[in-house]
């Protein structure tokens, strides 16, 4: 399954998470993880990138863990550990870090048609405008919208 980095300080918290992630069907790693686990806020924030970062927090701790979401941590696991929970976040967190690689992997003139198809709405059909909200001439964005119509039909592109 996923490769779980868990750096907790309190040892009891530390054996019971490595057992629930690996009766999960989880490994645990030290570094190249796709999550990483901490039971310190501070680093938490430390660890934020492009891994989700989840932070174990006590009732006393859920606003500052909050606060952390807020500066770019995917979310907390609520001390005492609940049944589930930690599986579940750990889902979630992977589900989120999958879903950004998935997006990234589109093809270019996917994103770029996409994006056009977008400003064209939101300017209600006024081409003129989209034209300059995209930054482009009226004519380049009637051939790429020439271009998108025709990938939409099956048509190889109109050059």
């Amino acid at each position: 399954m996923a490769r779980v980095q868990l750096q907790i300080d309190d040892p009891a918290n530390r054996l019971t998470l490595h057992a629930i992630v690996q009766a999960a069907g989880h490994s645990v790693v030290d570094s190249i993880a796709e999550v990483a686990v901490t039971d310190n806020i501070e680093s938490a924030l430390d660890m934020v990138g492009p891994t989700p970062v989840l932070v174990l927090a006590s009732a006393s701790q859920i606003r500052d863990a909050v606060a952390a979401m807020r500066k770019g941590v995917y979310g907390y696991i609520f001390l005492p550990l609940q049944p589930g929970e930690t599986d579940l976040m750990l889902q979630r967190a992977l589900g989120s870090s999958a879903g950004a690689r998935t997006a990234d992997a589109r093809p270019l003139n996917e994103v770029e048609a996409g994006h056009i198809l977008d400003v064209v709405r939101q300017c209600k059909g006024n081409r003129a405008k989209a034209a300059r909200v995209l930054g482009v001439g009226r004519n380049t964005l009637w051939r790429k919208l020439k271009q998108i119509e025709s990938r939409s039909m099956g048509v190889s592109d109109v050059p």
